[in-house]
């Protein structure tokens, strides 16, 4: 009778504890789905709020974006050369006095025709030797020196006639002599800059107020302004016309035509837009 009791209480007991394991798995399988929730809509509120810091607009992105544009035609009044004496010899000595000779000429030339001493300048001055080779084996054949002299030139229209004289005058420097470049330009651009950024206002105005129209709204004032200075106004003489004048020892006359130089002023303008 006793055994029948005990084992009555057992079975009642490991009952009571299969109860309590399942209500326990129940009551966490019901509240995790809450908490995965809620850390969901944590996450989704936190990814839109990321994403909406990214993709905020700005006033001065709302609006009318051009580019004005400005040019004028003008004639150069300055002109920078640049020559080069060029001597080679087996005795070095030989070559560098051959060059010294030849760039006294050049700048006595120079003052001849006004050219300031501080329109001059030495560029570049070297001394080379100079080898050939054959089968493996390389021969001095002697020293180059050389020179290198830019200088600047008011009188636009005698370009020429000073290049005969540093070439093929009675006291010119002839085969030595070297003409690397002739730049055109023009010695005050400043003075063009006034017209130039007005034009270059007007027309970004007209642009502006074309787009406005087309788009059928009311063009607002100007929120954001830039400009684009004009900085170079060099023009490199042609290939042709330089090689006119590299052989002007073997003509009459050297001919030299400047042309006219195109100055480019633009301005970035950003206009404000209403609706009609």
């Amino acid at each position: 009778m006793n055994s029948i009791i005990k084992y009555i209480s057992l079975s009642s007991f490991i009952f009571i504890l299969l109860s309590c394991s399942v209500e326990s798995n129940d009551s966490e399988s019901q509240n995790q789905p809450r908490n995965n929730s809620s850390n969901l809509q944590q996450i989704n509120t936190e990814t839109l709020k990321s994403s909406s810091s990214t993709q905020i607009i700005t006033n001065s992105q709302n609006g009318i974006w051009v580019k004005g544009t400005s040019k004028i035609m003008v004639e150069p009044n300055l002109v920078e050369i640049n020559v080069g004496i060029e001597s080679t010899n087996l005795i070095v000595s030989k070559s560098v006095t051959t060059v010294s000779n030849d760039n006294s000429k050049l700048l006595k030339i120079l003052n001849q025709n006004s050219i300031d001493k501080n329109d001059i300048k030495t560029t570049r001055y070297t001394i080379t030797p100079q080898y050939k080779y054959n089968q493996g084996k390389s021969d001095l054949t002697g020293y180059k020196v050389s020179h290198f002299t830019s200088f600047k030139y008011r009188e636009i229209n005698n370009i020429g006639k000073l290049i005969d004289q540093i070439s093929i005058g009675p006291n010119s420097i002839g085969n030595n002599l070297r003409i690397n470049s002739i730049n055109f330009s023009i010695e005050n651009p400043s003075e063009y800059e006034d017209i130039l950024r007005k034009n270059a206002i007007l027309n970004a105005k007209d642009k502006a107020g074309k787009l406005a129209n087309y788009s059928n709204v009311v063009l607002g004032s100007p929120f954001y302004i830039s400009e684009n200075s004009p900085t170079n106004f060099t023009q490199i003489l042609p290939e042709s016309d330089m090689m006119i004048a590299k052989m002007a020892n073997s003509v009459p006359s050297t001919e030299i035509n400047s042309g006219q130089l195109t100055i480019t002023f633009n301005v970035n303008i950003g206009f404000g837009i209403n609706n009609k």
